[in-house]
């Protein structure tokens, strides 16, 4: 029970904390986990919660920014924002026509779920399919995640 408590408590947090923005056009997208849109005169720059996309000097990078890019064609996105990293971008979840675009990418294969930062677990299931069917970076079977690439370049 106090478990229980304990996770209510933090889910009403975050939703206190949260923001959520509809119809934000698309400025740019920078790679397959950051997108910059236009909130009136501001750019929000968006860090993709839950995920981590492949680095774009690392294999499937490209093809990872582009695949964002294809999801996000229409040029407008919703976005639930719920935070900011140590970067000042703003942390959110994208949303566009009914479909959750940061879920999106896990789901085809052009994004990790972030093992650090995940909050919602259902995402490893959609990990867990994409690679079953070797969608996206799952075809090669030894890709490796953005988070050890970067220990490599460092």
């Amino acid at each position: 029970m106090k478990i229980l408590n304990i996770l209510f408590l933090l889910s009403l947090s975050l939703l206190c904390n949260a923001e959520y923005f509809e119809n934000l056009k698309i400025k740019r997208v920078v790679d397959g986990d950051t997108v910059h849109t236009f909130y009136g005169d501001e750019i929000f720059k968006i860090r993709l919660t839950e995920i981590d996309a492949p680095e774009r000097d690392q294999p499937f990078g490209k093809a990872s920014t582009e695949h964002l890019k294809s999801l996000l064609k229409e040029g407008r996105v919703d976005v639930d924002i719920s935070g900011t990293d140590k970067y000042g971008r703003k942390l959110g979840r994208l949303y566009w026509q009914g479909k959750d675009i940061n879920r999106e990418m896990v789901s085809a294969g052009y994004a990790w779920v972030y093992d650090k930062y995940v909050i919602d677990i259902s995402f490893y299931e959609d990990q867990d399919k994409a690679k079953q069917f070797k969608k996206g970076l799952w075809k090669d079977s030894s890709s490796l995640a953005p988070w050890e690439w970067r220990s490599l370049k460092r």
